[in-house]
């Protein structure tokens, strides 16, 4: 019964659950060995079902104390999809690594297929292309004889849109599709043909999506599939939506929802909320809009924090096997030195030490030196990177310190402003009262600005009479505040006691990663058409990303 429903697992769920339900009638006597394997088959229908709390323990039990290594190799792999969804990636690329140098010793060629299929769908996850494609091929080589060729191809074409730049015409689609098909694997070709149905939507072909996804809905509820039925109903409404028909892209949206009340599958949310938020917003409903508006954009920000986190746990894992490989060469080296050292006698030791000694005296004084030309070097690179007049930075500085501050915005989620100021008329200021006048002008600017600034925030002189401001953790409104407290300042203080009759003011172009991203060329360009508005409006005002004044 067991080995039954190892082998039906996917191909009759029906069946297979009710196998499950045989094996824990009362009264069934199970040894050790198949207490494990019941274990884990418990454990892998929790993983397909999406109730990952009850699977995890059960599968890390199995994959950490079973007796049974191709058992531990099938837990292991199954535990990897569970750590990815559930972003414990640092873990999941350890037990992945384990779980690839077991490979050459599992016995059973079934078994290490499935472990080289969690492996591809890993390292897909991860955007690492070229091992996910290596570990699908790697299948089809570990396949049986006379063995359908549907899950290498399915997982070839996971590695393949890894990078989610796979157009719906690549023949993979139908390779993998019509192989499935053929093999009796419907769960395997829904995954493929929910995929395509996506992307035909997504390239202005919703009816043939439409037509695709009618076509396999029946299959794929009967399947049970959470994930793929939850993915049916997005795909459904994004269609539709793509289509002009915004009740039925509503319905199915809002269809998608109700299947997931706990947020199981809140990262593939981002079409459901998409749609919601432009049906609501087409019909007028700006509250509804908003709401969805919200969701939408926090599930994207998720989603690409979600990539990075992927990256770098991978990248770190890689680091941290590197970094282990050179601590056991480094210590097989030390213990050859330790051998050589043991070998000199006494006479040869002194001497070393003494030439030690003489060294320390040299790097000692050099080091000296070093410090006295670090310290001019700090106090030149100091002067180089500000504005001569001002003391602000200069352009070239300003744009590194905003590329960083962009950087860490990002990684960190949040929300940064970036304001464009032009002095009005300052080409008036130097032709009436001098270039010396000119110059008070900017200085005393920059200190009324300063007044008004956080230490947290970049300040920079691009040229001219033009300045840039970058205020990193700070919304749209808050950022609005801001600029406007230092416009009122600048318009309200005399700016040159010896000449009380000069007043100046400046206009203000605001720009918001909230609206624009986090490319810095993206941000400026908002900005500077903003200021052009300000400019264009009458001077002494700040425009924004949102035209608000």
């Amino acid at each position: 019964m067991l080995t039954q429903a190892y082998a039906i697992k996917t191909s009759d769920h029906a069946r297979f659950l009710k196998l499950l339900q045989q094996l824990h009638q009362p009264g069934t006597v199970l040894s050790p060995d198949e207490q494990w394997r019941l274990r884990y088959l418990d454990g892998w229908e929790g993983s397909f079902i999406g109730d990952y709390a009850k699977a995890e323990p059960l599968l890390r039990d199995v994959a950490d104390h079973a007796t049974d290594t191709d058992l531990k190799a099938l837990a292991a792999g199954t535990l990897l999809n569970i750590l990815a969804i559930s972003h414990h990636y640092e873990e999941a690329f350890e037990r992945a690594d384990r779980l690839a140098a077991a490979v050459p010793h599992i016995r059973d060629r079934k078994v290490a297929y499935v472990a080289l299929s969690q492996l591809s769908q890993l390292m897909a996850s991860a955007q690492q292309v070229k091992p996910a494609a290596t570990y699908a091929r790697q299948m089809m080589r570990f396949a049986e004889p006379g063995q359908s060729m549907c899950r290498p191809y399915v997982y070839l074409f996971g590695a393949l849109v890894a990078d989610d730049h796979l157009p719906p015409t690549d023949p993979i689609f139908r390779q993998a599709i019509d192989t499935c098909t053929a093999a009796g694997e419907p769960m395997f070709a829904d995954t493929v043909e929910l995929d395509l149905a996506r992307r035909l939507a997504e390239t202005g072909k919703p009816q043939a999506a439409l037509a695709l996804l009618k076509r396999i809905a029946p299959t794929v509820d009967a399947q049970g599939f959470q994930v793929h039925a939850y993915v049916l109903r997005s795909d459904l409404g994004y269609a539709y939506w793509v289509s002009g028909d915004a009740v039925r892209a509503k319905r199915w949206a809002l269809a998608a929802l109700a299947m997931d009340p706990k947020g199981n599958f809140d990262g593939l949310s981002e079409y459901v909320y998409r749609v919601l938020y432009e049906v609501a917003n087409k019909a007028g409903d700006y509250r509804a809009a908003l709401d969805y508006y919200r969701h939408y954009r926090d599930v994207q920000a998720r989603s690409v924090s979600d990539t990075q986190a992927i990256a770098l746990a991978y990248h770190t894992v890689q680091q941290q096997l590197s970094l282990h490989k050179l601590q056991l060469a480094e210590l097989s080296k030390h213990n050859s030195v330790l051998e050589l050292q043991q070998a000199l006698d006494r006479k040869q030791i002194q001497t070393t030490r003494l030439q030690l000694l003489l060294l320390l005296t040299v790097l000692l004084s050099g080091a000296l030196w070093l410090v006295r030309i670090k310290r001019s070097q700090l106090r030149f690179q100091k002067l180089a990177r500000r504005d001569g007049l001002t003391g602000i930075l200069n352009h070239q500085h300003f744009l590194a310190e905003t590329e960083s501050a962009l950087r860490h915005a990002q990684n960190a989620s949040r929300s940064v402003c970036l304001a464009l100021i032009d002095l009005d008329h300052f080409k008036q200021v130097n032709d009436t009262y001098g270039h010396a006048t000119g110059d008070a002008v900017l200085k005393e600017t920059v200190t009324l600005c300063q007044a008004h600034l956080r230490p947290i925030d970049v300040f920079g002189r691009l040229g001219g009479e033009e300045f840039g401001l970058v205020l990193p953790d700070c919304t749209l409104e808050q950022g609005l505040d801001i600029v406007h407290r230092i416009r009122l300042a600048l318009a309200n203080t005399p700016i040159d006691s010896n000449h009380p009759d000069l007043g100046i003011s400046a206009s203000f172009g605001l720009a918001s990663t909230g609206t624009c991203g986090y490319q810095l060329p993206e941000l400026m360009a908002t900005a500077d058409a903003a200021l052009y508005r300000a400019k264009r409006g009458g001077r002494n005002r700040v425009e924004t990303d949102a035209e608000v004044a």
